[in-house]
């Protein structure tokens, strides 16, 4: 009788005074809010309180008065709203954060802290360096007397199904860069099991005591400072244009990514001829393979090229005057620059003459004297010569990419309009970039390729069985500019995990049969 009494005024009623067993289906007024679900008694707690387990999986501590009898009506129809929606964690929200505490366990796995010791001072003091930077470089040597001494290549075993590999190249300290106090804070090393590189990160901890995090990387290839040109090409891009040549209608992307003055833009055309093992670029490197492959076919196929830019989304011919050219889609789904001047070319030699007449748009910013404000796109097709009745057709293509470099708006310290513009442009298309390779690693349906004109001209080298792409992220050893390396190669490690992500993945997706991603704006 009291447990009725109760039931009145929490919305229960009929039977409300009577007991309850363990296992009985009944009804619960969930957290007295006259929502009424279906539920188990679980248990039955001290007071006269039962525990009840909703069908959801959720549990409850409740009087006699906020549970019916299953089917029975509330007492007062004001609150009869049986069977209400509850509020809940919707399915995305809940995998976001099982996502985000996977990534932080793993950063974690990552980072090695070292504090600092007496023996770390000592060393500064024997190799006369003094002041704020002279401890945390005492604990770097540390850290490599107890490490296999560096390595300039290291690569992993090929994995010849791979669509996207990620290869991370380190560039020399500047002259300007030792002057100011730099430091080399990057470590490349090698294993039989993979190429790995590990990031020293500063800290100053909260008691102001010196320390630092170590934080380390592998991909599929790690080139230290005394690496050239002709290392990389031989590990990273030699083996794309041997896939390209041995498919039909292939097409390939090298991409060169990096902060502003990372070494991106002497990777892809390097120094000249006092560069020594950097001389050539990639651009005169794989016209080289090319040629050299079309020689060996013994006719039959032609190469013709196309350098442009892509400045503030707008893309400009850099061989013919800067005149503007547009990006679009024909039948086939194919991305056509109308308008682009297309060069036949006869040899490797042909090419680098063609690209000297080019005028890249650059600017002087905080960081780089001469820092490219435009992503350059070379695109190199070869051809199979039709004759009376049979057009020409595409046996591969391939697009070699100098992005312009990423930066911080605050790092930037530019009062000129132009040059803030310029880098949010650069910032946003860098991350649509990002977007694309994430959602072709995830299996999803949509693909943003229209994001930016950069993604939008590389789509044919992210979709088809047989693509190819290269990501060679370019980062700065300096001590200065340890967050941007950092935040560089945290960018590779994803494409590096998506692409893992979609290996796993290729089984349930019928492999090189697997459909075209929605690209629908």
């Amino acid at each position: 009788g009291g447990g009725g009494g109760g039931g009145g005024g929490d919305g229960g009623g009929s039977g409300g005074g009577r007991g309850f067993f363990v296992g009985e289906r009944v009804q619960g007024n969930w957290s007295d809010l006259g929502f009424w679900h279906p539920a188990t008694v679980t248990a039955v707690a001290g007071g006269g309180w039962y525990i009840l387990q909703y069908d959801d999986g959720v549990e409850e501590h409740t009087s006699p008065g906020g549970i019916l009898k299953l089917g029975a009506p509330p007492a007062e129809p004001r609150k009869q709203t049986l069977l209400a929606p509850r509020r809940r964690a919707a399915t995305g929200v809940k995998q976001s954060e099982a996502v985000r505490k996977h990534f932080e366990a793993e950063r974690r796995s990552r980072i090695e802290t070292i504090k600092l010791r007496a023996e770390d001072r000592k060393w500064a003091e024997r190799n006369g360096l003094s002041g704020e930077y002279a401890a945390f470089q005492g604990m770097i040597a540390r850290y490599r007397q107890g490490v296999p001494p560096s390595v300039s290549v290291s690569v992993a075993p090929a994995n010849a199904s791979a669509s996207i590999s990620v290869f991370v190249r380190k560039r020399p300290l500047l002259p300007d860069e030792l002057r100011a106090g730099g430091f080399d804070v990057v470590t490349t090393s090698g294993s039989p099991s993979g190429a790995s590189l590990v990031v020293h990160e500063p800290k100053t901890t909260v008691d102001l005591s010196k320390a630092m995090d170590n934080h380390t990387y592998r991909f599929d290839g790690v080139f230290g400072e005394d690496a050239t040109n002709v290392h990389l090409f031989a590990s990273a891009l030699r083996p794309m244009v041997e896939h390209l040549f041995s498919c039909k209608g292939g097409h390939g992307t090298c991409f060169a990514y990096g902060q502003t003055g990372s070494g991106k833009t002497v990777t892809m055309e390097g120094l000249g001829p006092s560069g020594g093992g950097n001389a050539e670029g990639c651009y005169a490197l794989v016209a080289n393979e090319i040629f050299n492959r079309v020689d060996k076919a013994g006719g039959g196929l032609q190469v013709r090229a196309g350098f442009f830019e892509i400045y503030r989304g707008k893309c400009f011919d850099l061989l013919n005057k800067k005149k503007r050219v547009e990006v679009m889609e024909d039948e086939a789904g194919q991305q056509q620059i109308v308008g682009l001047e297309q060069a036949t070319l006869s040899s490797a030699a042909a090419l680098m003459t063609l690209l000297d007449r080019s005028d890249r748009t650059t600017r002087a910013t905080a960081q780089n004297t001469t820092s490219s404000r435009s992503h350059a796109v070379l695109q190199i097709t070869v051809l199979e010569a039709g004759d009376g009745w049979k057009a020409e057709e595409v046996r591969c293509k391939l697009s070699l990419v100098d992005l312009a470099g990423s930066e911080w708006a605050a790092k930037a310290q530019s009062d000129d309009r132009a040059n803030r513009l310029d880098g949010a442009e650069i910032n946003k298309s860098l991350l649509c970039l990002k977007e694309c390779i994430r959602a072709l690693g995830g299996g999803g349906g949509h693909v943003p390729f229209r994001g930016s004109k950069l993604t939008q001209v590389l789509k044919d080298s992210f979709v088809g069985a047989s693509s190819r792409t290269v990501m060679i992220a370019n980062v700065s050893p300096c001590s200065a500019c340890c967050e941007h390396s950092l935040n560089t190669i945290r960018y590779a490690e994803r494409v590096k995990d998506w692409q893992a992500t979609a290996d796993r993945a290729e089984p349930n997706t019928g492999g090189g049969g697997k459909a075209e991603p929605n690209t629908g704006g």
